[in-house]
């Protein structure tokens, strides 16, 4: 019952403030950023999670032509993720894979940029907002 109340909540904030995204329509290269984060644990409360504490990167450029998910150069990290399935369906993008134990999947909507997405390893999951703008293409 409180993992509904807690997806309500985040629905109706969602609902009411605007978010920054762009069309994504054709294109296969974005980057896309986290702005709010929501974490469960088996039989406990779902509670807001500032995205520093999940270490979660503050930019990640999606590559859909090599597959992967990346932290930015600038973020000096140097992190890549392979994208296991993809798939384009009715104005949706749909990504999954897995890493360290954990399994993810990401949905963004193609013509508003907003992406919904899902971190879960045994008995902890996170749900991740955020939004996406295409990157210039490489000549």
């Amino acid at each position: 019952m409180r993992l509904k109340y807690c997806l309500i909540v985040v629905a109706v904030l969602l609902g009411s403030t605007p978010l920054a995204a762009d069309d994504l329509t054709g294109s296969d290269r974005f980057l896309c950023s986290a702005t709010q984060a929501l974490g469960c644990i088996d039989g406990a409360e779902c509670y807001a999670v500032p995205l520093r504490d999940i270490n979660l990167p503050e930019f990640i450029e999606i590559d859909l032509e090599q597959g992967t998910l990346s932290t930015t150069e600038a973020s000096k990290e140097n992190r890549t993720t392979v994208i296991k399935h993809q798939a384009r369906e009715d104005g949706l993008l749909y990504l999954q894979g897995l890493q360290l134990e954990r399994a993810f999947s990401i949905v963004i909507g193609e013509t508003t940029g907003r992406l919904s997405a899902t971190i879960v390893t045994d008995g902890i999951g996170v749900v991740v907002f955020g939004v996406c703008t295409p990157m210039p293409t490489s000549s």
